[in-house]
């Protein structure tokens, strides 16, 4: 198959040399850097035993249009892997090269909630697949990615009843390390990933500590408790409510049910080893929002879609709704943010905890 990634940071360069591997056809579209070095040096890829994979020859380019114009055959899938907040301007790419696009399948491999209704509205459901990437990956280089740890895979679902998308499944099979697993419901798939995605992620960009730091302070770790339930509560107030599902390498169900039932003292110590664990050496992505103080954020698809969603389902949200609110006045430039202020905006008197 023909796959075209589109936005080629650390994921789609995971998603992309896997790909590779499995011997189907890959071209990147992603920022200068990148295709200048991956044209000079070829794509290398570090795993956690030591092997490097270095991926040479590959097609690439730093505008769409100009990628698409050039193209020897039409493009099976388009693997769409920039951030949230950089969405609307792909929409706006991917309109403008339509006849260009063709039929190509679109997968969605953003976190948290609301690309795929954003692609939906500009090119119907049939076309879109979702897709969840539970692997720690980092950039280590313009044209490097490093796997933190080995375990975690690809989840994809179709929004559409259609079977054509399988063609898609059946290439990324033959990856080595991408472990994909299919579903059936794309919503509990991706609210599954939403709640990996708010572990120790909004606090730890505001307060720059690591997530296993944040899971072993006790208030702290009450927030992270607070924002997980919430999150239960909205999809469990969806009619028909929104099931949790395992991801590949996560058992996303018993950590709900140990959410929602194990009291404090019994759940922080294993939750603690878990992050610290799941997460590697990997900073989670809202981190890189404030550091960067680009007046930009994840957040609003994280946080801030449990908060949406709240409101609009009569659910309580406030945890969630204050974290989204901080991230984003500390993506701003010359914001500051301490712990006791996170603790007081989040719980108040946390003595009665």
């Amino acid at each position: 198959m023909r796959f075209l990634v589109f936005g080629a940071g650390a994921v789609g360069a995971w998603i992309g040399a896997n790909l590779v591997m499995a011997r189907q056809s890959v071209t990147f579209v992603g920022r200068p850097d990148f295709v200048a070095t991956l044209r000079e040096q070829g794509l290398r890829v570090v795993l956690p035993s030591g092997e490097t994979w270095r991926l040479c020859d590959l097609e690439a380019g730093t505008a769409l249009a100009e990628v698409l114009g050039r193209a020897s055959a039409p493009f099976d899938a388009v693997i769409l892997c920039m951030k949230s907040f950089d969405l609307p301007q792909a929409i706006a790419e991917l309109r403008a090269c339509e006849t260009l696009i063709g039929r190509a399948r679109l997968v969605t491999f953003q976190n948290g909630i609301g690309s795929e209704a954003a692609l939906a509205e500009a090119f119907g459901t049939s076309r879109l697949v979702a897709a969840t990437l539970t692997s720690p990956v980092s950039l280590d280089g313009p044209a490097a990615v490093r796997l933190e740890r080995f375990g975690g895979g690809v989840g994809l679902a179709a929004l559409s009843s259609s079977q054509d998308w399988l063609a898609i499944a059946r290439a990324m099979v033959g990856a080595p390390l991408l472990r994909l697993r299919t579903y059936d419901d794309w919503q509990a798939m991706k609210w599954s990933k939403l709640l990996l995605n708010l572990m120790g992620n909004a606090t730890s960009a505001l307060l720059g500590l690591p997530p296993a730091a944040i899971y072993r302070d006790r208030r702290l770790f009450a927030i992270e408790m607070r924002a997980l339930r919430e999150a239960l509560a909205v999809m469990a107030a969806h009619a028909p409510p929104i099931r949790v599902v395992n991801l590949p390498g996560y058992p996303v169900r018993a950590l709900a049910l140990a959410v929602n039932y194990l009291p404090a003292p019994l759940l922080q110590p294993i939750l603690a080893r878990l992050v610290a664990r799941g997460r590697g050496d990997k900073w989670p992505s809202l981190y890189y929002d404030v550091a960067k103080r680009t007046g930009r954020s994840e957040v609003m698809a994280l946080n801030g879609a449990v908060a949406d969603a709240g409101q609009r389902l009569g659910v309580p949200t406030p945890i969630n709704a204050v974290l989204t609110e901080m991230v984003m006045r500390a993506v701003q430039a010359g914001s500051a943010l301490t712990r006791e202020d996170l603790i007081r905006a989040c719980l108040g008197d946390w003595s009665t905890i």
